[in-house]
């Protein structure tokens, strides 16, 4: 990453692309790169840009082509906390804009803070950035609370279906193209759905099967795991 730094230093106009679970962090490295007083461009070509996104500063400048007239372009991969560690490490300084976008990373990448494996450096991390000022509140409502018509139709559909098998051990799920095109949602959300089995407290495996191709698996998670 100090690579890139080095680069961004020397470019007239940078070119950041990022896939759209990236936004969070890519909404946070475009404002940093304003603050040089440098031209910039946050590109992201994935078809359905969820609405959870839309509160981001910048989201409105989201372009979904390339920017020919970049003399530097970033494929942006990582993770929230590796940005907020890379400013921290540079003596970079974190405005609102930058630490409500990387609040936001670590929400959605730990998914609501539910992931188990999370430890007392992230939450440093968390307290650091409300203290620059995360509107942390709209980061809740967005990513958290908020969810989409298609994920609640297709999750209608899919726990009226769902079996429970392996003496109450394992939730079996079952979806289709047809159940996609019908509540206009998609396999990621389908996943969300699955998920929730494990709020049942004998679920240890969730399964979701493929009802265009004999009930092929599609995917399989481990309680352990599920997060």
């Amino acid at each position: 990453m100090n690579k890139i730094l080095n680069k961004i230093e020397d470019a007239k106009h940078i070119e950041i692309v990022v896939e759209s679970e990236k936004l969070f962090v890519g909404s946070a490295l475009y404002t940093y790169i304003l603050t040089l007083h440098k031209k910039v461009s946050l590109v992201c070509k994935s078809n359905d840009i969820e609405y959870k996104y839309s509160f981001l500063p910048w989201f409105d400048k989201i372009k979904r082509s390339d920017t020919p007239s970049a003399d530097l372009s970033i494929k942006l991969e990582m993770s929230g906390e590796k940005l907020y560690d890379y400013f921290k490490q540079n003596s970079i300084t974190i405005n609102k804009k930058m630490a409500t976008a990387l609040y936001g990373a670590l929400l959605d990448e730990s998914e609501g803070f539910r992931n188990n494996k999370l430890g007392t450096l992230f939450f440093d991390t968390i307290s650091s950035l409300i203290k620059y000022n995360a509107d942390y509140k709209i980061c809740q409502k967005f990513i958290v609370e908020f969810n989409s018509l298609a994920l609640l139709r297709l999750k209608a559909i899919m726990l009226q279906e769902m079996k429970i098998e392996n003496d109450a051990k394992s939730a079996i799920f079952f979806l289709s193209d047809e159940k996609l095109k019908r509540t206009g949602a998609n396999l990621k959300d389908a996943q969300q759905v699955i998920k929730e089995s494990f709020f049942l407290p004998y679920i240890e495996r969730a399964i979701l099967l493929n009802n265009d191709k004999e009930n092929e698996v599609i995917m399989i998670l481990n309680k352990e795991e599920k997060f």
